[in-house]
């Protein structure tokens, strides 16, 4: 069959499936040299790994982009800084604790409140292209949606929106880049020193001025003995704010590639508006905005036939899970009513992604409005970029044409 191609060579970027694919079939748990790290490809094994406490969440050694022996020591003690607070890259029982603060202020109810609030965004960015004829989904729809919702739920000013993604998309390079080079982590620690200068300003200003949001609220908690350190607040506020919209600007826009490309599947979800949830579900399995996570492993484990020692760091293809067709029958077609869906888009185990219900409300709104407010949607080319991350997919862009209003 021939060599693997590379994970992070820009057609498999573009286009993974493929590859997941051979993983799956010739070599599950794989160990990958370019990497340096185990790779698995099944949707069993994946959900057990993340349930496994053998394998830990604390892996920022393992980040290629963190660990090059040509980043700045100043750049390096900047991220890990930060980064090594994150609930993302903890194990319990402090992930157990900031977890548990973490959904106590980002409840569903908290959550469900916010529907009329997107539903008046979304109108608010849809409108105005309406006697254009053209609009580009990223730019203006996808990233500025989630973007507003998450700055607004934590108390950010809308208007500061360019500086977070400007920050945000730094960090999601820092992550997962395709690319690897010192520039990025000596952007990435800027960038991160940037946004806690940022929030840091924000935090005290809700201390004086306590205001109906999550940094309100998540200061509460501060307060209350010593369940959150103010390192810890700053560090997860740079999280949540990164992570609040950048996968879920690219569940829109993978969103609406995979509808614009499925002509058939729209047509459906126009004509059966009940549909959205599972079609939502679907859209999060078929090109998952988050392709893969990582661990280490902290002990030696057996796993598929292969011996996976202390030390080593693992990388999990979310992505190649959902199309694992032990799991999802047909798992290239893309099916809106396809049910179970038990898709591991948010991952598995306890650090299941705490975002999901706003990601997926979102969702649910802005999809079906997008194609409402323009029926005659289309792409103007089968060409399109992607962002060289090969564990955050996302388009750089999407132009659609449609009808000007007034002239359909």
């Amino acid at each position: 069959m021939g060599p693997l191609p590379s994970l992070v060579e820009p057609a498999t970027v573009a286009n993974p499936y493929p590859v997941y694919r051979r993983l799956r079939e010739e070599d599950p748990v794989h160990w990958d040299d370019e990497l340096q790290t185990w790779v698995l490809a099944r949707y069993e094994d994946i959900e057990a790994a993340l349930n496994d406490r053998r394998l830990s969440s604390n892996r920022l050694k393992s980040l290629r982009n963190v660990s090059s022996p040509e980043v700045s020591e100043t750049a390096r003690q900047a991220i890990e800084a930060t980064l090594s607070i994150w609930m993302l890259f903890l194990d319990p029982p402090e992930h157990t604790r900031l977890r548990s603060l973490a959904n106590k202020v980002f409840t569903p109810r908290v959550v469900e409140n916010l529907k009329r609030k997107i539903e008046g965004i979304v109108r608010e960015l849809l409108t105005p292209a309406l006697p254009a004829g053209r609009l580009d989904v990223i730019r203006d729809f996808a990233y500025p949606l989630p973007a507003i919702v998450i700055a607004e739920m934590l108390g950010v000013r809308r208007q500061d929106r360019e500086l977070i993604k400007r920050w945000s998309g730094a960090l999601a390079t820092l992550l997962g880049s395709a690319v690897c080079e010192p520039s990025i982590a000596e952007n990435g620690a800027r960038s991160i020193l940037e946004f806690r200068s940022y929030l840091r300003d924000l935090v005290d200003d809700r201390r004086r001025r306590p205001q109906q949001d999550l940094i309100t609220a998540a200061l509460k908690a501060e307060d209350q003995g010593n369940l959150l350190s103010h390192d810890e607040l700053l560090a997860n506020c740079v999280l949540l704010l990164s992570a609040g919209h950048e996968t879920t600007t690219n569940l829109i826009g993978n969103g609406a590639l995979a509808l614009l490309r499925h002509p058939e599947q729209l047509q459906r979800l126009r004509a059966e508006s009940g549909l959205i949830k599972t079609a939502v579900e679907e859209l999060l399995r078929f090109d998952s905005p988050v392709q893969a996570t990582g661990r280490l492993v902290t002990e030696d484990l057996e796993l598929g036939g292969r011996t996976l020692r202390k030390g080593q760091a693992v990388l999990l293809l979310l992505g190649a899970a959902n199309h694992d067709p032990a799991r999802f029958p047909d798992p290239d077609r893309l099916d809106l009513a396809r049910t179970p869906n038990h898709h591991g888009a948010f991952a598995f185990g306890p650090h299941y992604c705490l975002g999901a219900p706003l990601a997926r409300l979102e969702a649910q709104i802005a999809i079906p409005a997008l194609f409402a407010t323009f029926p005659d949607l289309r792409l103007p080319t089968a060409e399109v970029e992607w962002h060289e991350n090969f564990v955050l997919r996302g388009l750089k862009a999407l132009p659609v044409s449609f009808s000007a209003a007034g002239t359909a």
